[in-house]
């Protein structure tokens, strides 16, 4: 796959119109590359769209970083009950804590 790609050529690739090219643009599921003569779109965009599928939608910034802080938040709670449970099987084993 070339580093871009024509709309016609995503098209081909995902086997519909130029107009639900355009379409899934104005989604913002697929962004048009900025500097470069005529309508392009980036190959290694294109082939995560195909990965995960034309129907996903992109995070935003803010999304991101929410998933982030959330993410950090289940850690922290994994740690904190795994620290609990070693305790209680250390009790469990007649041990102390």
């Amino acid at each position: 796959m070339d580093a871009v790609l024509t709309a016609k050529e995503v098209a081909k690739i995902f086997k519909c119109h130029t107009n639900t090219i355009r379409v899934m643009e104005d989604q913002g599921k697929l962004h048009r590359l900025e500097n470069i003569p005529g309508v392009k779109y980036s190959a290694e965009e294109v082939q995560q769209l195909i990965c995960l599928g034309p129907d996903v939608k992109p995070l935003t910034a803010w999304e991101h970083k929410k998933l982030e802080a959330l993410l950090r938040e289940k850690d922290q709670t994994i740690k904190d009950l795994r620290a609990r449970l070693t305790k209680v099987m250390q009790i469990a084993q007649g041990g102390t804590p």
